[in-house]
């Protein structure tokens, strides 16, 4: 029984924030979500939803549509797959489910967004999909820095987590506020504050901040430029790792519309 794809049901609303919330643990999402919002997602008359799901039944994926009837368009906006199985077999599954329902709607145009991800990026051009320029503009700034920091420490800490062969303590200061990250044995815990030997700290502006982590500046060259600092006691090698490890370029925000 390979995967299987259904459309969404109310009672399904609490599997999909599990998804999403593990999803959004290796990627900054474009939005914080609560039970309210998929149940809210769920009863519109307008959604088209549908769920990937493996063969022991358990859900693997989801993708959310619409289909506005007065303007005959049709929206395949957002597309989440659980980070251990193949994200393009399951997202081709629940693209071309979306699209064969939008297609029966009769619509004008049917449009889509990649969220920059070049997986999805191999999808929609298959089924006739063409990419178009958009003027839309995407406005993020930073009101309350240390909240701000400590919304990013749990992303920040699973990206740590992940990196293999080092230990140690992590401090990221953006204008006189930080956080604090002690990682051991393959853990990684969320420090209020600590008297500590720091082995890695970056200090760096909202401004940096907020472009590493939209993907639109490059830690690396943003060292080079001075833009970011590090203080540290290890080696250049291991300082690129774990940069990288804490602002990966990936531009997951960033909505390309097809």
């Amino acid at each position: 029984m390979q995967t299987q794809v259904r459309q969404a049901r109310k009672e399904d609303a609490q599997q999909m924030l599990n998804l999403y919330t593990a999803f959004a643990q290796e990627f900054l999402g474009p939005a914080s979500r609560n039970l309210k919002t998929f149940k809210r997602i769920l009863k519109r008359k307008e959604r088209i939803n549908w769920i990937a799901l493996d063969k022991q039944g358990k859900m693997v994926g989801y993708v959310l549509s619409r289909f506005e009837s007065k303007r005959r368009e049709g929206r395949i906006e957002e597309i989440v797959v659980e980070p251990n199985h193949d994200p393009e077999k399951v997202a081709k599954l629940l693209v071309d489910t979306a699209y064969k329902a939008l297609i029966e709607k009769k619509p004008a145009m049917i449009a889509a967004g990649t969220f920059g991800d070049p997986q999805h990026e191999r999808i929609f051009p298959a089924l006739g999909f063409q990419p178009i320029e958009t003027t839309n503009v995407f406005m993020y700034a930073i009101l309350n820095t240390q909240k701000f920091l400590n919304e990013l420490a749990p992303i920040f800490a699973e990206r740590l987590k992940n990196l293999q062969e080092w230990n140690g303590l992590t401090q990221v200061e953006c204008e006189e506020h930080s956080i604090f990250l002690q990682k051991a044995s393959g853990k990684v815990e969320s420090l209020i504050w600590t008297n500590q030997p720091i082995d890695f700290k970056v200090t760096l502006t909202r401004e940096i901040l907020t472009k590493l982590v939209l993907s639109v500046a490059d830690s690396r060259e943003s060292l080079r430029t001075g833009q970011l600092k590090v203080k540290t006691t290890l080696s250049q090698e291991k300082t690129t790792q774990l940069l990288r490890a804490l602002f990966p370029k990936r531009q997951f925000l960033i909505m390309d519309y097809w």
